[in-house]
């Protein structure tokens, strides 16, 4: 392995309000092993914070000479942040992390660069994304509703899906220097998945070995805002940007998804029962009070808590 050249790594983060998690992700990223790659930089684009998310990463900064911090006074959105990241990169791989989340165990990083040097028709690789337990039985009755649906999309073509790529991606310089979000992009993951297949319907991979921690919402308001989002709000985006056709993309199969629930059922009969009824509540009474403005959300403010890891 010492003869082998390692590939440059560039690390964008997008982050507004995130004080109570930033930390925790940055550790998550200092702790990896790096056996094939190099951390180049870790940029954190702050979108107008009015919180101590700029003072906590500039903390880092002073330790780490490869984090940096980019404040913006005004908040424009993700879109935005995501498209200075992008920008900025010169490296061989730009990697994308959303600040709520950490990094589980120390070759997330490394499994994922891997995968894509293995493969140099990939545009974009993924990890898995693992909800944290919440103490709150709404917050439970979200996590089921996660993991009964994951088991599901993990099926689907495999895992090269809509639903599987999240909040994390790795990609080849060659395809983030094509990438460009429009202004007011309310769903950059679903964007980034359309863009990155519209040619080759296999460049995108899910990486299962490796995998992010987040936390599901953990109140009622919060389900309500986040259901606007996932039900509506990123197909309707996907779909303006690269036609209604791409909707078809979204079909899960009914008995893959059915086979999915009766396991989960069997498994937490009192839970499952929870996430199905929200569910059908939130699609049933959507919660129009929340429609993004120049692409920007409401927060869902309990699923912003600290992800705190063992190791960390």
């Amino acid at each position: 392995m010492k003869n082998i050249k390692k590939v440059t790594v560039t690390i964008g983060i997008p982050a507004y309000n995130e004080e109570r998690n930033i930390a925790y992700l940055l550790r998550s990223i200092i702790l990896q092993k790096q056996v094939s790659y190099t951390i180049a930089s870790v940029i954190v684009a702050c979108d107008g914070c009015t919180d101590n998310t700029v003072k906590r990463v500039k903390k880092f900064a002073s330790r780490y000479s490869f984090i940096t911090a980019i404040a913006h006074a005004k908040r424009t959105g993700k879109a935005d942040a995501l498209n200075l990241i992008y920008s900025l990169n010169k490296s061989d791989y730009l990697l994308t992390i959303d600040a709520d989340l950490a990094l589980l165990g120390d070759l997330c990083i490394e499994n994922m660069v891997r995968e894509a040097i293995k493969n140099n028709k990939l545009n974009l690789v993924g990890p898995r994304h693992i909800p944290v337990m919440p103490r709150t039985i709404m917050g439970k009755f979200a996590y089921y509703s996660y993991i009964s649906f994951e088991d599901a999309f993990l099926k689907l073509n495999n895992g090269n899906n809509y639903y599987a790529m999240m909040a994390v991606a790795l990609m080849p310089k060659r395809f983030a220097a094509t990438v460009t979000y429009p202004k007011g992009t309310i769903s950059d993951q679903c964007y980034l998945y359309a863009a990155a297949t519209r040619k080759n319907k296999d460049a995108f991979k899910l990486v299962k070995n490796a995998a992010v921690l987040f936390s599901p919402v953990s109140t009622f308001i919060d389900w309500r805002i986040l259901g606007v989002r996932s039900v509506i709000g990123d197909k309707e985006d996907v779909a303006k940007h690269f036609g209604q056709y791409v909707l078809q993309e979204f079909h899960m199969p009914k008995m893959l998804y059915v086979r999915s629930l009766i396991k989960w059922f069997i498994k937490s009969p009192f839970y499952m029962t929870g996430s199905v009824l929200m569910n059908m509540y939130i699609r049933s009474f959507p919660y129009n009070k929340q429609k993004p403005q120049d692409g920007m959300w409401t927060l869902a403010i309990s699923s912003k808590i600290g992800i705190i890891l063992d190791n960390l």
